[in-house]
């Protein structure tokens, strides 16, 4: 069987295709078959979670104060005024917006004074170090993932007054 120029055109075509697809069929397998891993760092409202999700607080290790349960109980060392449990709760629910490496860049110069927060998980055999600065108009904080996040709240509801 002789074959003319196009007929090796149509083949040469075909056989592109065909590599093609079967170079992009193991991708696409996978992205329908295997699902999303549980622990993303953006819930369904775009904010990006401080922590992985379904974790538990172990241990809080604030520059002033460390946050630790005894018989179920939150306490804390010193003590302070407000309740340990409430501000424990606070740092597990942190989600803030995204902040990209182009805004990060330009806070750079502003970032002055940071914060290291310690936090143990009951699944972690080590804890998670957060970076922490305070900004005029938001906090800016770096999650368990590496990414910068931003949120707009009082300082005593991070940090609690001893």
């Amino acid at each position: 069987m002789k074959l003319t120029r196009r007929g090796w055109n149509n083949l040469v075509i075909i056989g592109v295709l065909l590599f093609v697809a079967i170079i992009q069929l193991p991708e696409l397998l996978r992205q329908r078959l295997i699902p999303e891993p549980s622990a993303t760092t953006q819930d369904t409202a775009g904010l990006v979670r401080l922590l992985p999700s379904e974790s538990r607080i172990e241990k809080l290790v604030l520059p002033d104060v460390i946050f630790s349960q005894q018989a179920g109980v939150w306490q804390s060392e010193p003590a302070i005024s407000d309740d340990p449990a409430v501000i424990v709760s606070h740092w597990s629910g942190i989600a803030g917006t995204k902040v990209d490496a182009d805004t990060y860049a330009r806070l750079s110069d502003k970032l002055t004074a940071p914060r290291s927060v310690e936090v143990w998980l009951t699944d972690q055999a080590e804890p998670y170090r957060l970076t922490v600065y305070q900004l005029p108009q938001f906090w800016l904080l770096q999650n368990w993932a590496g990414e910068w996040l931003a949120i707009t709240v009082e300082p005593g509801y991070l940090f609690p007054a001893t």
